[in-house]
Order: C-alpha cells, then sequence, then structure tokens
C-alpha cells in the first residue's frame, strides 16, 4: 500500500491480525532473507531496521490502551513534550473527547488514577487515540481501539481521521465493519491467511466472508433501529461517563 492510505484487517480471533501488527512493530522477528516473507517501510526491509526506529515511526492505539497515573496533559505529552495547548486542543477534539475533558473539575489539569482506572473505557480509548494524534507519527495503528465507544462517537472519529487522510498511513483492526468502509485497502484474514482482499464494494460484489459480515451487522442494525433505541453494547454511553 501507498504512504497516507488506509488500510483494514478483517477476521476472527486468531487469524493472524494482531500476529501482522506484532511483526510490524519488531516485536516479532521474521528472517526476511529466508524465504519466509518480506515486509518493506519505504523500500527498506523491516528487519533490517532498528526497533528503536520503527518504533518512532509508529503510533499505536489497543483495545485496553495503557495511560498513567499523572494528569490528562502529562498523558497527552507523553509522546510529545514540545505539543502547543492548540495542538492538544484539535487532537482531542478529533478523538471526540475534548468535551469530556473539559467537563471536570480541573479539565486538562484532572489528575488520572493508575491505568485511568477513574475513566471508562471509552474514554480512555478515546484518550488515547488523542495521543498519537499528538504524536503525529508516520504510521498509525489501531488495534480495536474503538471497541468502547458508542456508535455516535465511532462515527465522529472516523470522519475526523478521514479529513486527516494522507497525514499519516493508518492501519485499523477493527469488528464493527462501519469503522472500515472508508479504507483504500480491505485485508479478510482466516487461519492465518488473507482469504480476501479489496475495497467495501468490490468486497460486497464477491459475495465472500465480507460480504456475509456485511449481511449479518447489517440486519442487526436494521433490527435494533426498528425498536426505536440502539442499546449500548460498548459498556459506554452518554449517562456513566466517568467524571472525575
Amino acid at each position: 500500500m501507498q504512504a497516507g492510505q488506509t488500510l483494514a484487517l478483517l477476521g476472527p480471533p486468531g487469524s493472524g491480525k494482531s500476529t501482522l501488527i506484532r511483526l510490524l512493530l519488531r516485536l516479532y522477528d521474521y528472517d526476511g532473507d529466508g524465504g519466509s516473507g518480506s515486509i518493506e517501510l519505504d523500500g527498506y526491509e523491516l528487519s533490517g531496521l532498528s526497533r528503536d526506529f520503527i518504533r518512532n515511526q509508529v503510533a499505536v492505539v489497543m483495545q485496553d490502551p495503557f495511560l498513567y497515573a499523572r494528569t490528562i496533559d502529562d498523558n497527552l505529552l507523553f509522546g510529545r513534550p514540545t505539543a502547543s495547548s492548540e495542538d492538544i486542543q484539535a487532537a482531542t477534539s478529533a478523538a471526540a473527547i475534548h468535551d469530556s475533558i473539559e467537563g471536570f473539575r480541573e479539565g486538562y489539569g484532572t489528575m488520572l488514577g493508575e491505568r485511568g482506572v477513574t475513566l471508562s473505557g471509552g474514554q480512555k480509548q478515546r484518550l488515547a487515540i488523542a495521543r498519537v494524534l499528538l504524536k503525529q507519527a508516520p504510521i498509525l495503528i489501531l488495534d480495536d481501539a474503538l471497541s468502547a465507544v458508542d456508535h455516535e462517537t465511532e462515527g465522529l472519529i472516523m470522519k475526523a481521521l478521514g479529513q486527516r487522510r494522507g497525514q499519516h498511513t493508518t492501519i485499523i483492526i477493527a469488528h464493527r465493519l462501519s469503522c472500515v468502509t472508508q479504507a483504500d485497502l480491505i485485508l479478510v484474514f482466516d487461519q492465518g491467511r488473507v482469504v480476501e482482499r479489496g475495497k467495501h464494494e468490490g468486497l460486497l460484489a464477491q459475495g465472500g466472508a465480507y460480504s456475509r459480515l456485511w449481511a449479518i451487522q447489517s440486519a442487526f442494525t436494521r433490527q435494533i433501529d426498528s425498536h426505536g433505541k440502539r442499546p449500548d453494547l460498548t459498556g459506554e454511553s452518554k449517562t456513566n461517563e466517568v467524571h472525575p
């Protein structure tokens, strides 16, 4: 894929998505000259680049992100200590967390508990997304990083990421297909292999695994909407967000 594009990885647990991410971060190593495959970054074999260099080029948000028992500001500035207040607000607005922070008694000076325990799951994910956006790394990886936010908030974040298209290469692992419909390339994994690849419309037309999953999720959404209320399946709602 080209720099600045968005890649989506889909597949059941254990299909190889997270393994690929670990290879990209060189948490796992491979023999790039031994016929076992090749991963290149700007034309350079990944296994020949230092781990420090690679990890400076990549910003990652996991499903359960790590936050420090420091202030919100401190957590945001961890990857880019010289960022201005305007840069911070731009990042938190893109991650749909600015208004929540402003609602806290101490605002950006709010002290977080160990691992961000004082925040809800969705708030932790959105704060972590703001942190990586502030870092401005060339490669952004979201590993199921929107699983704890509601659908409305997810839409706001995806719209903001779309407006930043071209500023960084984005890799998204997601279970909600609504997160990946605008991706430049979607890879569908099964048992360690890529079984489908393409864009949203093309994969729907193929009638394969992606198309079947899309039909299931769409039917579920229509069923919920027909009852006039969509339940909060993420564990986060507007009424139970944490306000330190």
